[in-house]
């Protein structure tokens, strides 16, 4: 499997200037990464109105660097406007523009976060947007993330049975503690069946003990069952530690990152 950084695991220092984002993306390659997860809203300021200039800097960047773009996170916000919530028209443009930007930067997955109505509504949002996906090569992944069940996705993966609708499991969904007051507790065996549909991981972070072990998440379990199924996607060290407990958030990635690589090449 292919291993990465999320670059929200920067945030802390980004949002208060200490790295910028190239900064991140070249940090990210000194510590062995094979590429990087991008979020719009947090690493393109002005998004959606971000150049194509400034996209192709950071896709020159990764390339320069070794880096894939493993995936380009942007958010389905329903509160754009103050007098009422977003429409489906609104959603679907959200989408043309977050597929766009995929195109230029070259990579294969966005992540639209977004908090589906109903099962049936996110079908419907997906079926509409499969056109422009399939012509841009790029797939829709849903994240799976606590505090929603193993299996919250699965109905709609099935109805909309695309291969440009797939899945991103969050390693939130089988914390065993409450670092993030998640308490899922879910079997690590509730990720076998997601598999077919995986297409990228975010390997969850919150805190870190003296041995570099993440405490609340079964690593050593969740990474076995990725080898033992043959996974060939991407994952992605995603730390969230600065969010209880600010730290440099350079330290906190290199140890969350040197835990990832320690369970897959075991």
């Amino acid at each position: 499997m292919k291993r990465g950084i999320s670059l929200y695991s920067f945030s802390g220092d980004i949002q208060t200037g200490a790295m910028t984002v190239e900064d991140a993306i070249r940090y990210s390659a000194e510590l062995g990464a094979d590429g990087i997860e991008i979020v719009a809203e947090q690493h393109l300021p002005g998004w959606p109105n971000v150049s194509a200039d400034r996209l192709l800097s950071i896709r020159r960047l990764c390339s320069e660097l070794g880096l894939e773009i493993f995936c380009f996170s942007i958010y389905l916000n329903s509160l754009n406007r103050s007098d009422r919530p977003a429409t489906d028209d609104e959603y679907v443009e959200m989408m043309r523009r977050g597929i766009a930007a995929c195109m230029v930067l070259g990579t294969k997955i966005i992540r639209p976060a977004y908090f589906p109505k109903s099962p049936e509504h996110l079908a419907s949002l997906v079926e509409r947007c499969i056109p422009m996906l399939k012509d841009a090569g790029v797939v829709w992944a849903v994240e799976l993330h606590a505090p929603f069940p193993p299996a919250f996705y699965t109905q709609t993966l099935e109805a909309v049975d695309s291969p440009w609708f797939r899945l991103i499991p969050d390693f939130s969904c089988w914390q065993k503690a409450g670092a993030a007051g998640h308490f899922q507790a879910n079997d690590p065996s509730t990720l076998i069946p997601l598999l077919k549909w995986t297409v990228h991981i975010h390997a969850k972070g919150h805190t870190f003990d003296e041995n570099g072990e993440e405490p609340n998440t079964p690593y050593k379990e969740l990474i076995a069952i990725l080898k033992e199924h043959g996974y060939e996607g991407s994952i992605v060290a995603e730390s969230e530690g600065w969010i209880f407990n600010y730290h440099p958030t350079k330290e906190v990635t290199k140890t969350h990152f040197e835990l990832l690589k320690r369970y897959i090449d075991a």
